[in-house]
């Protein structure tokens, strides 16, 4: 992935969560996904195996889209202002979904 798509990415999720339309952490996630309340989970590709296969196997069976984003859990922490490692993000807003997914796809 291009630094700069990586770079706009990653200010997208930062300013999801000042709107916040986010749930982040594994445990949080995976409860917005079960409850229908995210559009988009977006998972650090460096995180935990265990971790990622949490995300996945929830999001596949809620039929929602899940994206890996190629930096480490502490990256991801530090765009949405925490000061530990987290390892998904749940987005739960649908204009925001979608602008993300087309700026991870363009």
């Amino acid at each position: 992935m291009a630094q700069d798509k990586l770079t706009r990415a990653l200010s997208m999720i930062g300013l999801c969560k000042k709107a916040g339309r986010i749930a982040f952490g594994v445990p949080l996630v995976c409860e917005a996904v079960r409850e229908g309340r995210a559009k988009l989970v977006i998972y650090a590709s460096g995180a935990s195996e265990n971790s990622v296969k949490r995300v996945c196997d929830k999001c596949r069976s809620y039929e929602v889209e899940v994206a890996p984003l190629d930096v480490s859990p502490d990256v991801l922490g530090k765009a949405i202002g925490k000061t530990s490692a987290v390892a998904a993000v749940g987005i739960i807003d649908k204009g925001f979904a979608e602008a993300i997914t087309k700026i991870l796809n363009s």
